[in-house]
């Protein structure tokens, strides 16, 4: 099966992280003016909404960095705002997860009693966890991006780990779809077209899709490194870099 190089990195400079927060923030207030634009003004909500959604964008950006630099090598000078996005992804989904269990019970206060503030999330049971495990994973994964990771796991378990960050993606696909607002909230606006711009949860899903999508065609254009013979490279290199075959957050172009 083909195979292709790239490189994993530790440690990112400040400069990588300064942009990924920036990039992180306009994600967020584009989608504040969003909700915005679709007569949901500034509130708990979207700033609980806001957050995930940047959130998944990050990590729709850190999984596609990897395929497409195979595809445009030219890319590859991009390749450590891999770590800073995925990192930056998990520990900002961690806001979203405090907000909606304090959100979530006073928004539907009539519905579910607000002396069980848990019944929301016990009646949505399924988008609960799936919404929990794909936030443990996510910082499970985040915890294996530092050089400590890979002497702990090894590399080829290393690899693994990481590759498990587009089976996060998945589990917030399902997140998303287990709400109950999709596909009938697209065909009512459709249909309708009462507001400006299709609900908030269409460029998300664009985005999940398409990230997935993108590493199925590269799979099938550039093939899978976990079969390569990993003996010669299950050392972590100096100054927090090495040269050696794909993963995720520790950063390399899976």
């Amino acid at each position: 099966m083909k195979s292709a190089r790239t490189r994993h990195v530790f440690s990112n400079k400040p400069g990588q992280w300064a942009i990924t927060g920036a990039i992180y923030i306009v994600f967020f207030f584009l989608f504040i003016w969003y909700h915005d634009v679709r007569g949901t003004p500034f509130s708990l909500l979207t700033t609980e909404k806001c957050t995930a959604i940047a959130s998944t964008y990050c990590l729709a950006l850190a999984l596609a960095l990897g395929p497409l630099s195979r595809f445009k090598p030219s890319l590859d000078r991009q390749l450590p705002y891999r770590r800073t996005l995925g990192l930056t992804a998990a520990f900002m989904s961690i806001p979203h997860v405090i907000l909606a269990f304090i959100y979530l019970p006073l928004k539907f206060s009539e519905k579910y009693s607000t002396d069980y503030p848990l019944s929301w999330f016990v009646d949505h049971w399924f988008t609960t966890i799936m919404g929990f495990f794909s936030l443990v994973l996510f910082l499970i994964i985040t915890w294996s991006s530092y050089p400590s990771g890979i002497r702990r796991l090894g590399k080829r378990k290393w690899m693994i780990l990481q590759k498990l960050a587009y089976l996060v993606m998945v589990m917030v696909v399902l997140h998303l779809l287990s709400m109950g607002k999709i596909p009938e909230n697209w065909i009512a606006w459709i249909e309708t077209r009462d507001k400006p711009l299709p609900p908030g949860s269409f460029p998300v899903m664009v985005i999940c899709i398409g990230a997935l999508l993108l590493k199925v065609v590269d799979l099938f254009a550039h093939g899978d490194s976990l079969g390569l013979n990993h003996s010669k490279t299950d050392a972590v290199a100096h100054n927090g870099e090495f040269n050696t075959n794909r993963s995720m957050f520790g950063k390399s172009t899976n």
